[in-house]
């Protein structure tokens, strides 16, 4: 099983986005997927057609302290979504209320991983869907998992807002001794300009053998599957959004015979 979180601490760079519809394209290749939505904004619950409120246990009660009454095992809290071989654990605002509620926790940045631990999962990829924050839900998320994609928009910030995620994982790597392989996914990306072209390099250079091939395109059908509460692939599957996280799961599927061997952890 292998665990991947998506993750930056940026905001609108296709995080959810790529959550969704990569767990779809590897459910389309026969890959048995489980999506974890760990942002209180709850977009991965609302972009799989679920309404977030309608839950009586969520990611929420997974995060709980052990002697909690509101703890619940992962596997209580799973549910199959329309797409076959996707499954979701939902989230809901309430999960807004993790942050102060485990912040004098012992081991709370663990809960997520000792979840996953803890219960049998029978899935070929976990998805985790992190908020964009670098808050103790993120840190969870980035314990839990084995790989991180973190997902950049081509333009001039995009590597120097990379820096203090980067350095969160460091702090992680030294002081939790949890040393996920990192990878990078273009997003949103208008190859057609002048812009794309001059940042394209700098990020090539600096993310070099750990980035994807595969570039996910500024596409309107992915913002308009969004709404309707389905995946690209459902939604418009002859897109250039649908056949790019087609694209994108089989390099996930093969990239496990070309791992990178060089670590990566430098400042831009």
């Amino acid at each position: 099983m292998r665990i991947f979180s998506i993750a930056n601490q940026k905001g609108g760079v296709a995080k959810t986005t790529t959550c969704i519809n990569l767990g779809a394209s590897l459910a389309y290749h026969a890959r048995k997927v489980l999506v974890i939505d760990m942002d209180p904004q709850a977009h991965s619950t609302l972009g799989l057609g679920f309404e977030p409120n309608e839950f009586d246990k969520t990611v929420l009660n997974v995060l709980e302290p052990p002697r909690s009454p509101f703890r619940a095992e992962l596997r209580d809290v799973i549910v199959p979504t329309r797409t076959p071989n996707l499954f979701l654990v939902p989230a809901n605002i309430d999960l807004a209320g993790a942050e102060y509620r485990l912040i004098d926790q012992l081991g709370r940045e663990d809960f997520l991983n000792s979840s996953i631990k803890r219960c049998p999962l029978d899935f070929d990829y976990i998805l985790i869907d992190c908020p964009p924050s670098l808050g103790i839900l993120t840190i969870n998320a980035l314990k839990a998992c084995r790989e991180i994609i973190i997902t950049i928009q081509p333009h001039y910030f995009a590597l120097r807002g990379i820096e203090e995620f980067m350095e969160t994982v460091e702090i992680m790597r030294e002081n939790l001794k949890h040393e996920p392989e990192i990878y990078v996914l273009i997003t949103i990306a208008d190859t057609r300009t002048n812009l794309y072209r001059e940042v394209i390099g700098e990020i090539e250079e600096y993310f070099e053998e750990r980035l994807f091939k595969t570039v996910i395109h500024k596409n309107i059908a992915l913002a308009e599957a969004s709404s309707h509460g389905v995946p690209v692939i459902e939604y418009e599957p002859s897109s250039s959004g649908a056949q790019n996280y087609l694209s994108l799961a089989k390099e996930v599927i093969n990239f496990e015979k070309e791992k990178p061997k060089k670590r990566l952890f430098r400042k831009a």
